[in-house]
């Protein structure tokens, strides 16, 4: 249109290929994919030396505008359409480029459990903060089957919640207060989903009580009259007239089958960015994808009794009570274990959650993981 922007966002671009490739497998005519794919592998076209994309560019130039990214607003949904495609066509293209990218983001943005934003060209981190859109990337982690990583930024995020009752648009991580200007609460929904997906994968009730928490503070700070208000400001609470429509779409919807996934029960789907579903079908696929067994169930089964109790909740590991395994290893949604078998670290990032206490280890000065006493 004419003074239309040319500027637009690595998610607006790149986040086409799961309702275009579905419209083309349903009508039988093959140009919406392709167009959607053609602006998926100019985007990752344009990805720096190391695998990292930036979060805006001009359309007509398709040069970078905006070289510092991270996974949350602008580039998260990119992300997640690179695996859900894969899943959903089975096209090895979709996953070679999502584990490049994944392996980049751990590699680059990851600091502990959070995600910074970095210079795409040099890895250097640039802005340290939390934004509400980064939420979404434990669900797809659990998605790839990442779950201890998955578990450990959802706490920290669980965390924040927990201090203001809401999640913040965005918290600076190396100051610890909120952002100046960016202090309100639209009704997301990327961290129901989060929770929702960890759920399916642990069956651990510890994520019940997430969602617990989650409608209890929709309810007691957003709910009016005419429906639920957005959050002006997360320090005061004060609202505006205002409910965006995916607080229906998404934010009720995971928390409704985080109770009640019924409507998942025997069946596969994938949903698209904006919370709706798509099946999973053998015809759609390029090729019979292979089955993995999940091996990081947290609730165990005596007789034909399910265990309810949390592991996390509990603060115990379920393997040291039952003495069972499952799979290997067998993790709560307490229990992270070291990254090396033989406890020995370079960094506190080496090191893992106690099963017991709950309780981060950390590196001692002789290189082992352990829960160490400071001394003063």
């Amino acid at each position: 249109m004419e003074n239309e922007t040319t500027e637009t966002s690595t998610s607006g671009c790149g986040s086409l290929i799961l309702e275009m490739g579905a419209l083309s497998r349903l009508t039988g005519d093959p140009r919406y994919e392709a167009a959607a794919l053609r602006a998926l592998r100019k985007l990752w076209s344009m990805r720096s030396s190391l695998n990292l994309v930036g979060s805006t560019l001009d359309v007509l130039s398709g040069n970078w505008i905006e070289y510092s990214s991270g996974i949350g607003a602008g580039v998260d949904s990119f992300y997640e359409y690179l695996i859900k495609a894969y899943i959903l066509f089975g096209s090895d293209e979709y996953w070679d480029m999502f584990h490049s990218a994944y392996l980049a983001v751990q590699k680059y943005f990851r600091h502990g459990p959070w995600y910074h934003e970095a210079d795409i060209r040099t890895g250097e981190a640039t802005h340290w903060q939390l934004t509400s859109l980064q939420a979404f990337w434990p669900g797809v982690q659990t998605l790839l089957g990442d779950v201890a990583a998955a578990n450990l930024s959802h706490r920290e995020f669980y965390n924040v919640w927990q201090r203001f009752g809401v999640l913040p648009e965005r918290y600076l991580l190396d100051y610890g207060i909120l952002h100046p200007t960016e202090k309100y609460y639209p009704l997301r929904p990327e961290f129901a989903e989060s929770t929702f997906y960890l759920y399916q994968a642990t069956k651990d009730p510890w994520y019940l009580e997430v969602g617990e928490s989650i409608i209890g503070s929709l309810n007691y700070y957003t709910k009016v009259e005419g429906g639920f208000a957005s959050i002006r400001d997360v320090s005061t609470m004060n609202l505006e007239d205002h409910q965006h429509s995916f607080f229906l779409s998404e934010t009720c919807k995971y928390l409704f089958l985080l109770y009640d996934d019924s409507f998942l029960r025997n069946k596969n789907y994938i949903f698209t960015t904006e919370g709706h579903p798509l099946p999973v079908m053998s015809t759609w696929h390029e090729k019979t994808p292979r089955l993995d067994v999940p091996t990081n169930w947290t609730v165990v089964k005596d007789g034909n009794q399910p265990i309810r109790a949390s592991a996390l909740s509990s603060k115990v590991c379920p393997e040291t009570i039952f003495r069972q395994n499952v799979g290997s290893p067998w993790e709560s949604a307490c229990h992270i274990p070291d990254v090396f078998p033989s406890h020995r670290c370079r960094a506190d990032d080496d090191c893992g959650i106690e099963s017991v206490t709950c309780k981060r280890r950390t590196c001692s000065m002789a290189g082992y993981c352990g829960l160490w006493l400071a001394v003063y």
